[in-house]
């Protein structure tokens, strides 16, 4: 036996030792709570101590989720996201320390609390693999960095799972007296129990998805919604719904009133060097002689139909000074804040704003005049708790300084989310190129809402490296999204990519494209596909465009489909295996569903950036599906106004005292204006600050339900 085995085994007897009495406290609790089942399940269940201790709990749901932290968890578990005071995550990894959670014999490499929805706590358990990139993908640089993993992360043997559900059988069956059940879930890798106090227990045996390894997930929650909290939270505004609608996003913090359309480079922007090479792909080998190298991938295998292109060279440009007023300066601030805007026009941005520090909402419908439109580069959203409203993405061409072109190898994201709590509510994302919109779970968990907004115009020339990048979003990782009430148009591929997230689709309208949604072969997405319609456009039949909304041949995948208009010709909503449709949603967070038919007219009636005034970019687009027309473009010029607008100068309204809310607006609510700090305060008691009943066109006099 080799030094590393021996090792681990004397932990796994000293942690044995050191649990004893523990165990014996667990075995007297259990024992006198389940006297009918003692002799049968007190001795197995005592080797899952973490379920031991919730069955422990008197109705260990209907308290503050919280308080379950410090009685049923390993020491080891971690704030992964958000506060102390508002807990999004925690989790606990595997580590030289820590061994992992016992659970029937195995050890667990992860555990992680999902908390913020308090009414609807998760605890999830990964057995066989930690959610790592590096462990979970199947792409062939993860296969690879996966095999180094193994000596912290040691694959399992297929002997282990049926010993592993056994118990778990026999565990329900004995508990049968109690209320103990297996649910009816009709699935191949998933299976459901319902056990005392509530607790809905969740088997899924994803062994060979992904990288192709032993892998079990347990997952326990609240068969309901936890009564008792559903007072707890205010939307962050009203109309926000969905996983991410009770951000407080800058609630209650300073307030930034954005005076210049001016943008700085905050960090040197990183040159590069001559004679480096892309991505492959077939592209590469169109460009000559000279251009491209063989592509050879990270376990060695030659592709000789790919290659990688040579990229050109450029200089670093050194950072800039930041700019008193900018909304850079405003994004890159620390602390709870609000950012408002006394201009109006785009902002040509010379870096992507990327957003590092929680607590923060932006209201974009604040501008005076037309609005504000961001050109160059995107939003990167990596911090928890961020709300973005009203805000127009529009990327293109130019990186600046200056006009400045991007050149093969840059590549471009409109909108990206890394992170959770964050919503964003009527805002634009267009003319990326490497997808418009993108969520990635990968290194951080997501639990966030995209509503009322639009996507649109993904180029088919650009600068990405592997050549036509026409995609219009990705969603990758692990966590849950709310993707309701958008518009995607106008993008060849990618309508949306989708891959191990929770996924609630519905109110959504896809127009002009050619591949709609998609997952990978072995991936284990859950998703809602209610009330969508999915329309072609004049590109759509070259595209030869898919008749169905989401495609997957995964049998680790579960979904549902309701109510969707679908093409001409369509035989069914997804094109996925009949076993894992499911017949019922899985439990998503509430979203108002209207009728596809409603939800087409009211998106393009009045989605996208329609406050403080829909711009002629987005009134084209919106008329480009009512009326069946529009193009994908090579290039955002061959759009209205070269893609982008030019907006008339506007004054902002008086602010005396710079709150963010007009003096006129202060006076009418018996604010005052002359003081600044009314703005945090709350006059009706509602939950919402002053500022924040100016933002959403409500009254600081009357209660928002």
């Amino acid at each position: 036996m080799s030094k590393r085995p021996a090792l681990f085994f004397l932990i796994i007897l000293f942690l044995m030792i050191a649990g004893g009495s523990a165990a014996q406290v667990r075995q007297e609790k259990l024992e006198h709570k389940f006297p009918q089942a003692a002799a049968a399940v007190v001795p197995l269940i005592k080797e899952f101590p973490l379920l031991a201790q919730l069955l422990q709990v008197q109705e260990p749901w209907q308290g503050n989720p919280l308080l379950l932290k410090d009685t049923i968890f390993p020491k080891e578990l971690r704030l992964a996201q958000g506060t102390e005071k508002y807990p999004l995550l925690y989790t606990a990894q595997r580590n030289a320390t820590w061994p992992g959670l016992p659970v029937f014999g195995q050890l667990a490499y992860e555990v992680e609390y999902y908390v913020f929805d308090l009414t609807r706590p998760v605890i999830k358990i990964h057995i066989g693999r930690p959610l790592r990139f590096d462990m979970q993908h199947g792409r062939v640089e993860a296969l690879a960095a996966s095999k180094k993993g193994k000596s912290i992360f040691p694959y399992l043997d297929e002997s282990m799972k049926q010993p592993l559900f056994e118990n778990i059988s026999q565990v329900v069956k004995a508990l049968a007296p109690y209320g103990a059940k297996e649910l009816p879930f009709n699935h191949p890798k998933i299976k459901k129990y319902l056990l005392p106090e509530g607790i809905v227990l969740t088997v899924s045996d994803y062994s060979g998805s992904t990288n192709g390894t032993v892998y079990i997930q347990l997952t326990l929650e609240p068969e309901q919604p936890i009564r008792s909290m559903q007072e707890k939270h205010i939307p962050a505004f009203p109309g926000a719904e969905g996983y991410g609608c009770y951000t407080p996003g800058g609630r209650g913090g300073k307030v930034f009133v954005v005076t210049t359309l001016e943008d700085y480079l905050p960090e040197d922007r990183p040159g590069r060097e001559e004679g480096l090479y892309g991505q492959p792909s077939e592209f590469a080998k169109t460009l000559g002689k000279g251009n491209w190298i063989p592509y050879v991938d990270a376990l060695g295998q030659e592709h000789p139909e790919q290659a990688r292109p040579k990229l050109p060279g450029y200089p670093m440009i050194p950072k800039e000074k930041p700019i008193a007023g900018s909304l850079r300066e405003a994004i890159e601030a620390e602390g709870p804040r609000i950012i408002v805007f006394a201009v109006t026009g785009t902002i040509e941005l010379k870096a992507p704003l990327t957003i590092m520090h929680p607590y923060l909402t932006v209201a974009g419908n604040t501008a005076p005049g037309a609005g504000i439109q961001l050109k160059n580069w995107g939003i990167d959203v990596r911090a928890h708790d961020v709300v973005l409203r009203y805000l127009r993405i529009r990327v293109g061409e130019t990186k600046g300084p200056g006009k400045l072109q991007r050149v093969l190898g840059d590549q471009t994201h409109g909108l990206d989310i890394r992170a959770m709590n964050v919503v964003v509510d009527h805002c634009e994302a267009a003319f990326a190129n490497d997808q418009i919109f993108n969520i990635y779970g990968a290194e951080k968990r997501v639990a966030s809402t995209v509503q009322w907004s639009y996507i649109y115009g993904a180029p088919r020339k650009s600068t990405h490296e592997k050549g036509n990048h026409s995609m219009s979003a990705a969603a990758n990782g692990w966590g849950y999204i709310s993707f309701h009430h958008n518009l995607i148009a106008h993008g060849e591929r990618r309508n949306m990519r989708a891959e191990m997230l929770s996924l609630d689709y519905r109110n959504n309208i896809l127009y002009n494209y050619g591949g709609a949604g998609y997952g990978s072969p072995n991936d284990y997405i859950r998703l809602n596909y209610i009330g969508n319609v999915q329309q072609e456009g004049p590109d759509s039949q070259k595209l030869k465009a898919w008749k169905w909304g989401f495609q997957s041949e995964s049998v680790y995948a579960n979904f549902f489909a309701k109510n969707n208009i679908m093409p001409d010709g369509s035989s069914a909503d997804l094109k996925v295996l009949p076993e894992t449709l499911m017949p019922e949603p899985f439990e998503a967070f509430p979203v108002k569903t209207d009728s596809p038919e409603e939800a087409y007219m009211t998106i393009l009636d009045a989605g996208g950036t329609h406050l403080p005034v829909r711009d002629n970019i987005t009134e084209f687009v919106a008329n480009t599906v009512k009326e069946g027309k529009g193009t994908v473009p090579n290039t955002p010029a061959e759009w209205p106004g070269g893609g982008f607008t030019s907006y008339p100068p506007a004054k902002p309204l008086p602010d005396a005292d710079q709150d963010g809310m007009p003096d006129a607006w202060e006076i009418k609510y018996n604010l005052n204006p002359n003081d600044s700090a009314d703005a945090s305060a709350d006059l009706d008691g509602d939950g919402y600050t002053n500022i924040e009943e100016y933002i959403n066109a409500t009254s600081p006099l009357k209660k928002e339900k």
